[in-house]
């Protein structure tokens, strides 16, 4: 059996937070039950992917389900590997290098409910928006196109995940609505955020950056007709992440950096793809 390139690096990352489990972790066996169900679930649709259609194309997908799930593990493995909160540091690097932009950036026009309401219609945009892509890749360029696609786009994950790890930060959140303001999208956006991540200590890098900055990426590339929609909605991800308090001004920068380096060492089109596309 031949493991596809985001296989191994699923199995690979999957392998590295199970050794950090065992030498830190106070009662690793069920995370390594979690890391192990994982592991086994991405080989084992490996291993069938050739035998129908079907299995095909659920291999290809598997990454959405993966990427979940460690990350929802991540937030049990975290507060005992690493219980050190880096709030403090990164809330002082940012007043340092930044001086007071993430208070303007938060305070922007005094925080009317429409804006609010569209930053918070924005943050959400970002959970569909890979699959959206991957799936235009699909159907347009597959297969190399679109693997390396989501071999980029997994590195993205698991390279935000590792900086979730080594530096656990929760961010300037605020769960007060008087606070944050918005109507009722908005506090529905709170409470799905609240529910739907099961790891809070996400703040450092910001993945929702990293993430959609990869996404822009290939779909500038290789679905040109998308670049004006696309770069409307990934800025407003960008913007919506400190508007609605959920990252330092460091933290986007880490994660626009993040995808920066991805996408120079996978760029989207390599010399192949840009033949065929001519």
């Amino acid at each position: 059996m031949a493991l596809a390139a985001t296989d191994r690096l699923t199995i690979g990352f999957l392998a590295a937070l199970a050794l950090v489990t065992v030498l830190r972790a106070a009662e690793p066996l069920p995370l390594l039950l979690g890391l192990a169900a994982i592991a086994g679930g991405v080989t084992v649709v490996a291993a069938v992917r050739d035998r129908s259609r079907a299995l095909a194309v659920t291999h290809d997908f598997l990454p959405i389900v993966t990427i979940v799930a460690i990350f929802e593990l991540l937030g049990q493995i975290i507060p005992q590997v690493n219980p050190h909160l880096w709030d403090a540091t990164f809330a002082a690097l940012d007043a340092q290098l930044f001086g007071d932009l993430f208070q303007r950036w938060f305070a922007l026009l005094d925080r009317p409910r429409w804006l609010v309401d569209m930053a918070s219609l924005a943050y959400v945009v970002y959970y569909p928006l890979p699959l959206v892509v991957a799936v235009a890749l699909y159907r347009r360029y597959r297969p190399v196109v679109f693997q390396r696609y989501v071999l980029t786009i997994v590195a993205a994950f698991y390279a935000s995940y590792a900086g979730y790890l080594l530096f656990p930060t929760l961010g300037p959140r605020s769960d007060d609505p008087e606070l944050l303001g918005g109507g009722a999208l908005s506090e529905a956006v709170r409470t799905f955020v609240r529910l739907a991540e099961g790891n809070p200590l996400d703040a450092f890098p910001s993945g929702h950056t990293a993430v959609s900055l990869v996404c822009l990426g290939f779909a500038w590339s290789y679905v040109p007709r998308w670049r004006l929609a696309l770069v409307a909605v990934v800025t407003g991800i960008v913007f919506a992440t400190v508007y609605l308090s959920y990252h330092y001004v460091i933290d986007v920068v880490a994660g626009a950096l993040l995808a920066a380096t991805l996408l120079v060492l996978l760029p989207p089109a390599g010399g192949r793809e840009t033949r065929r596309r001519r």
